[in-house]
């Protein structure tokens, strides 16, 4: 409070020029807004903007449904809003089966989440709330199993993986696995499979990846490639292969694809380049989507699977 108290103190000759920026920076922003929508198992999602509204509201209709204006409300972040001086929204997982929602919500502004569970039919909440957590969480296949990463009470790293069961206290979650290193940082994803959950492990330039299998409601991580110095790597899996960002042969990364997770079954797709650094990668049903960069400027690229 001091800080702030200083600072604006400091600061008070600029005020109308503080209002004039905020307002300005708030008339190119459109009034209402939305995004791109994209269809997950049978239904099409989008996140839009109302005017007037600060926050977030996601959305959800049946992929088949010709009426675009019937769109069925999943969450309304400026209703979660209400009654608290903070509010963000770290991320929304639905389960495979598509009846429960998973969401992420910081109300203290420490990057410190809790985890709350919905039931999309009934619009009911799950008693249970997993307090202390990051933003990142995947469903197992079964709907009823959730991955998640707890924080550090003193540091706040992400350091711990934990397995949820549906509609039980957090007390009862089973420790999956525990980074001992302070200089990694933890996260889960699912790969676009859905065949696996992956535990991401991460320092400034070294990576490791443990995967588990989603069909499995009791996995144990495995191995995929065992952490070194100045390795960087991504996984991701799709149609029965492992693609693999990677920067083994030199400083920039090449992808590689492989149906093993030996390191010497990867098959370069697309070599490391001197002048062009491979930032990303994103698979379809038809195409392989790269984010490159070259002389400083970013492009995409779009491949069809039949050149690989």
């Amino acid at each position: 409070r001091e800080e702030n108290a200083f600072c604006e103190q400091q600061l008070q000759p600029q005020k109308t020029l503080q209002a004039e920026l905020l307002q300005e920076i708030i008339d190119r922003i459109p009034a209402r807004d939305h995004s791109v929508p994209y269809v997950k198992r049978g239904y099409r999602y989008q996140s839009r903007y109302e005017e007037g509204n600060e926050y977030t509201i996601y959305a959800r209709q049946p992929a088949g449904t010709t009426t675009p204006e019937q769109w069925d409300t999943l969450l309304d972040g400026n209703l979660r809003a209400e009654g608290h001086e903070f509010y963000t929204l770290g991320g929304v997982a639905i389960s495979p089966d598509n009846q429960i929602m998973a969401v992420a919500e910081d109300f203290l502004s420490r990057r410190v989440y809790g985890i709350r569970l919905c039931h999309l039919q009934s619009g009911e909440w799950y008693p249970e709330v997993l307090e202390g957590v990051s933003s990142a969480m995947a469903w197992a296949s079964d709907s009823q199993t959730l991955y998640y990463v707890l924080k550090d009470k003193q540091t706040l790293l992400p350091y711990q993986v934990w397995r949820h069961t549906l509609g039980t206290p957090q007390q009862q979650d089973q420790l999956v696995y525990e980074e001992q290193d302070d200089t990694f940082y933890v996260s889960v994803y699912k790969t676009t499979s859905e065949a696996y959950v992956a535990i991401a492990l991460g320092s400034s330039t070294t990576s490791e990846i443990l995967l588990l299998d989603a069909a499995q409601a009791d996995a144990q991580p495995r191995l995929f490639c065992a952490r070194r110095k100045d390795h960087e790597y991504s996984v991701d899996h799709y149609q029965d292969h492992f693609y693999v960002r990677s920067n083994r042969e030199g400083k920039n990364f090449g992808l590689y694809r492989t149906d093993k997770v030996e390191e010497q079954e990867w098959q370069a797709l697309i070599a490391p380049r001197d002048a062009v650094v491979l930032e990303g990668y994103t698979l379809f049903r038809d195409w392989l989507v790269v984010a490159e960069r070259e002389q400083g400027l970013p492009r995409l690229r779009q491949i069809p699977w039949a050149r690989k």
